[in-house]
């Protein structure tokens, strides 16, 4: 009996808690925390959580990004990786560095993130709760009386202001430690030539009326070259200051882009690749093999060409993509979001399970 009213004895504090539970209601939701407003997290699953960009900083670091603000370093080329603090907590869509030093990071929200020691330490420069109200004073203090492109900029330039932070951006390169462009949503684009001390907005200094996306720049030898939607190529006028279209045959998205100073290939939908050699002045179509969309890709220092794929496919081509062999498929990697080489016959793949080494044939003799 007395193990008895025990028993009811419990059930009888377990009912009451219920009860008391109830009638307190269901516990109120979180506060939302602005990702701009909230560093990234610090957690060892970032080492194996998405990773969608990759910048290669000297011969023996590599820094990656990816969602959540996620910044990954590597000091041994990529085989072992650690987790480095960020002011954001939004997805970071691309990343370079120009230099040993210095290296720049963009993505949601219009944030532009920069390192002086290499990617071990990142701070904000740039986000778009004030980016809308910069590139409107820019152009309401530069005046667009009988300018049209101004005047359209400066509507643009508005918008933005209105909307917030909404706009990504999508695409990071500088030239040197001082000059630099980020690129994103809507023929988004900032210039600066101090180091991004100061930006000025090029919003009317594209041959992009439309105001298609810019998804990719890169270095082409001594050329600066732009790719973007529904076959929007560009190439910088650097006695104008501007950048000018260049014609394509394809008329189709591109997402991705390899560069040397041997040949620019954009990449774009359903396996398409073009490739110039004379800085775009002609094209030529490249037999990829696959139907999978670019996503980007990088020409090796002996003229091979590999690609990456939203299906996780990896694409060999030799003499600049004149023929191609795809690699083994990679355990788990659905999909390629981004490559670079290191050193000879590996290269380093972001996709959704983090970073990957690995090994690929040598180039033939």
């Amino acid at each position: 009996m007395p193990q008895l009213r025990a028993l009811a004895t419990i059930a009888a504090c377990l009912w009451a808690s219920i009860v008391v539970a109830a009638a307190a209601g269901p516990p109120a939701p979180a506060a939302f925390v602005d990702p701009l407003d909230a560093p990234a997290r610090m957690t060892p699953r970032s080492l194996r959580a998405p990773a969608y960009a990759l910048a290669v900083v000297d011969a023996e670091h590599v820094v990656a990004v990816g969602p959540r603000g996620h910044i990954l370093r590597s000091a041994d080329r990529g085989r072992t990786w650690e987790q480095r603090p960020a002011p954001v907590s939004t997805d970071l869509l691309a990343v370079q560095f120009p230099s040993s030093t210095q290296g720049w990071a963009v993505g949601h929200d219009g944030v532009v993130l920069r390192s002086t020691d290499g990617g071990l330490n990142w701070r904000r420069v740039l986000d778009g709760r004030s980016l809308g109200a910069l590139m409107v004073s820019y152009y309401e203090k530069k005046g667009v009386a009988g300018d049209p492109a101004l005047a359209r900029a400066r509507d643009e330039a508005k918008r933005m202001a209105e909307e917030g932070p909404t706009r990504p951006f999508l695409a990071v390169h500088f030239r040197d430690e001082r000059e630099g462009w980020v690129v994103g949503q809507f023929n988004l684009i900032l210039h600066t030539a101090d180091g991004g001390a100061t930006w000025e907005p090029w919003l009317d200094r594209t041959d992009n009326r439309d105001g298609y996306s810019l998804h990719a720049i890169r270095q082409a030898g001594d050329q600066v070259v732009i790719v973007g939607e529904l076959g929007l190529v560009m190439r910088l006028d650097a006695a104008a200051g501007r950048f000018v279209r260049i014609e394509t045959p394809y008329p189709g998205t591109w997402f991705g882009m390899a560069a040397s100073k041997d040949a620019i290939v954009a990449l774009g939908l359903r396996g398409t690749a073009w490739r110039s050699t004379d800085a775009g002045a002609s094209w030529k179509p490249l037999a990829t093999g696959t139907h999978a969309a670019l996503n980007n890709g990088v020409l090796l220092p002996d003229g091979r060409l590999v690609l990456a794929t939203q299906a996780g496919e990896l694409l060999i081509g030799a003499a600049l993509g004149d023929s191609f062999a795809p690699m083994a498929p990679m355990p788990g990697l659905g999909a390629a979001f981004d490559v670079v080489s290191m050193e000879a016959d590996w290269l380093l793949v972001a996709g959704p399970l983090g970073v990957q080494r690995l090994a690929m044939a040598p180039a033939a003799r």
